[in-house]
Protein backbone atom coordinates (compact mmCIF):
# COMPACT_ATOMS: atom_id res chain seq x y z
CA UNK A 1 0.00 0.00 0.00
CA UNK A 2 2.39 2.44 1.11
CA UNK A 3 4.66 1.28 -1.96
CA UNK A 4 2.06 2.84 -3.73
CA UNK A 5 2.63 6.38 -2.47
CA UNK A 6 5.78 6.09 -3.42
CA UNK A 7 5.38 4.67 -6.72
CA UNK A 8 2.88 7.33 -7.12
CA UNK A 9 5.54 10.24 -6.09
CA UNK A 10 7.50 9.44 -9.35
CA UNK A 11 4.35 9.91 -11.40
CA UNK A 12 3.37 5.71 -11.91
CA UNK A 13 -0.32 5.59 -11.69
CA UNK A 14 -1.84 2.68 -9.43
CA UNK A 15 -3.72 -0.48 -10.35
CA UNK A 16 -4.82 -1.85 -7.88
CA UNK A 17 -8.06 -3.38 -5.51
CA UNK A 18 -9.55 -0.44 -3.54
CA UNK A 19 -8.29 -1.21 0.02
CA UNK A 20 -5.40 0.03 2.02
CA UNK A 21 -3.81 2.85 1.05
CA UNK A 22 -5.20 2.48 -2.13
CA UNK A 23 -8.17 4.33 -0.86
CA UNK A 24 -6.60 7.44 0.35
CA UNK A 25 -4.51 7.47 -2.68
CA UNK A 26 -8.45 7.21 -4.98
CA UNK A 27 -9.29 9.98 -2.64
CA UNK A 28 -6.57 12.51 -3.59
CA UNK A 29 -6.32 11.92 -7.46
CA UNK A 30 -9.94 10.78 -8.37
CA UNK A 31 -11.30 7.67 -9.45
CA UNK A 32 -10.12 9.39 -13.35
CA UNK A 33 -6.55 9.35 -12.46
CA UNK A 34 -5.98 5.46 -10.54
CA UNK A 35 -7.06 1.48 -11.88
CA UNK A 36 -9.09 -0.25 -9.49
CA UNK A 37 -10.78 -3.23 -9.85
CA UNK A 38 -11.63 -6.48 -8.16
CA UNK A 39 -13.42 -6.46 -4.66
CA UNK A 40 -13.02 -4.13 -2.10
CA UNK A 41 -11.75 -4.79 1.39
CA UNK A 42 -15.46 -5.02 3.19
CA UNK A 43 -16.37 -7.60 0.04
CA UNK A 44 -13.71 -9.70 1.13
CA UNK A 45 -14.01 -9.41 4.88
CA UNK A 46 -18.03 -10.51 4.23
CA UNK A 47 -16.61 -13.50 2.55
CA UNK A 48 -14.41 -14.27 5.46
CA UNK A 49 -17.35 -13.66 7.51
CA UNK A 50 -19.67 -16.02 5.70
CA UNK A 51 -16.93 -18.40 5.25
CA UNK A 52 -18.51 -19.00 1.30
CA UNK A 53 -14.90 -18.10 -0.40
CA UNK A 54 -13.65 -21.61 -1.76
CA UNK A 55 -10.44 -20.75 -3.88
CA UNK A 56 -10.84 -24.60 -5.89
CA UNK A 57 -14.01 -23.66 -7.20
CA UNK A 58 -12.66 -20.18 -8.56
CA UNK A 59 -9.99 -22.42 -10.00
CA UNK A 60 -12.31 -25.00 -11.27
CA UNK A 61 -15.24 -22.88 -12.61
CA UNK A 62 -13.05 -20.26 -14.58
CA UNK A 63 -11.11 -21.52 -17.62
CA UNK A 64 -9.34 -18.11 -17.80
CA UNK A 65 -8.04 -18.10 -14.36
CA UNK A 66 -7.30 -21.89 -14.56
CA UNK A 67 -4.92 -21.04 -17.18
CA UNK A 68 -3.18 -18.37 -15.30
CA UNK A 69 -2.68 -20.49 -12.24
CA UNK A 70 -1.59 -23.46 -14.73
CA UNK A 71 0.66 -21.44 -15.92
CA UNK A 72 2.75 -21.12 -13.66
CA UNK A 73 3.59 -24.62 -13.64
CA UNK A 74 3.97 -24.23 -17.17
CA UNK A 75 7.77 -25.54 -18.86
CA UNK A 76 8.36 -21.31 -19.60
CA UNK A 77 7.70 -20.77 -15.85
CA UNK A 78 9.90 -23.97 -14.99
CA UNK A 79 12.69 -22.82 -17.40
CA UNK A 80 13.09 -19.45 -15.39
CA UNK A 81 11.80 -20.19 -11.86
CA UNK A 82 12.76 -22.80 -9.01
CA UNK A 83 9.85 -25.67 -9.45
CA UNK A 84 9.24 -26.27 -5.64
CA UNK A 85 8.27 -22.78 -4.97
CA UNK A 86 6.35 -22.31 -8.37
CA UNK A 87 4.77 -25.49 -7.43
CA UNK A 88 3.79 -24.06 -3.57
CA UNK A 89 2.42 -20.68 -5.16
CA UNK A 90 0.15 -22.71 -7.23
CA UNK A 91 -1.44 -24.96 -4.68
CA UNK A 92 -1.72 -22.14 -2.27
CA UNK A 93 -4.16 -20.55 -5.44
CA UNK A 94 -5.59 -23.41 -5.76
CA UNK A 95 -6.31 -24.26 -2.45
CA UNK A 96 -6.20 -21.54 -0.07
CA UNK A 97 -5.81 -18.28 -1.44
CA UNK A 98 -5.39 -16.40 1.57
CA UNK A 99 -6.10 -12.71 -0.31
CA UNK A 100 -8.77 -13.85 -2.22
CA UNK A 101 -6.71 -13.14 -5.71
CA UNK A 102 -8.74 -15.34 -7.89
CA UNK A 103 -12.36 -13.36 -7.70
CA UNK A 104 -10.28 -10.42 -8.71
CA UNK A 105 -8.40 -11.84 -11.95
CA UNK A 106 -10.62 -11.52 -14.45
CA UNK A 107 -11.53 -7.51 -13.47
CA UNK A 108 -7.71 -7.30 -13.56
CA UNK A 109 -7.36 -8.60 -16.49
CA UNK A 110 -9.75 -5.69 -18.01
CA UNK A 111 -8.58 -2.60 -16.12
CA UNK A 112 -4.71 -3.35 -17.19
CA UNK A 113 -5.81 -3.62 -20.68
CA UNK A 114 -7.67 -0.05 -20.28
CA UNK A 115 -4.93 0.85 -18.73
CA UNK A 116 -2.05 -0.20 -21.69
CA UNK A 117 -5.19 1.50 -24.18
CA UNK A 118 -5.16 4.80 -22.59
CA UNK A 119 -1.06 4.78 -21.90
CA UNK A 120 -1.07 4.20 -26.42
CA UNK A 121 -4.10 5.74 -27.52
CA UNK A 122 -4.35 8.68 -25.41
CA UNK A 123 -0.22 9.86 -24.31
CA UNK A 124 -0.81 13.46 -22.99
CA UNK A 125 -4.17 11.93 -21.22
CA UNK A 126 -1.95 9.63 -19.50
CA UNK A 127 0.67 12.08 -18.85
CA UNK A 128 -1.62 14.03 -17.15
CA UNK A 129 -2.56 11.54 -15.13
CA UNK A 130 0.91 10.74 -13.84
CA UNK A 131 1.38 14.71 -13.05
CA UNK A 132 -1.73 14.65 -10.95
CA UNK A 133 -0.55 11.82 -9.03
CA UNK A 134 2.75 13.22 -8.68
CA UNK A 135 0.89 16.90 -7.61
CA UNK A 136 -1.13 14.98 -5.20
CA UNK A 137 1.28 13.00 -3.73
CA UNK A 138 1.89 15.52 -1.04
CA UNK A 139 -0.46 14.77 0.73
CA UNK A 140 1.43 11.13 2.15
CA UNK A 141 4.41 13.52 3.48
CA UNK A 142 5.63 12.30 6.62
CA UNK A 143 5.56 15.40 8.15
CA UNK A 144 1.30 15.07 7.97
CA UNK A 145 1.15 11.69 8.79
CA UNK A 146 3.29 12.20 11.74
CA UNK A 147 1.38 15.05 12.99
CA UNK A 148 -2.09 13.33 12.50
CA UNK A 149 -0.69 10.14 14.82
CA UNK A 150 0.43 12.44 17.38
CA UNK A 151 -2.54 14.08 17.06
CA UNK A 152 -5.29 10.83 17.36
CA UNK A 153 -2.99 8.33 18.98
CA UNK A 154 0.08 9.41 20.52
CA UNK A 155 -0.59 12.82 22.05
CA UNK A 156 2.69 13.74 22.89
CA UNK A 157 2.25 17.55 21.49
CA UNK A 158 -0.30 18.25 24.44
Amino acid sequence: GTGNMKFMLNGALTLGTMDGANVEISQQVGQENIYIFGQTSDQVIHRYDAGDYIAAQWYEGDPNIRRAVDFLTSPQMLAAGHEENLKRLQNELIHKDWFQTLPDFNAYVVRKGQALSDYACDPMGWRRKCLINIAKAGFFSSDRTIAEYDRDIWHLGK
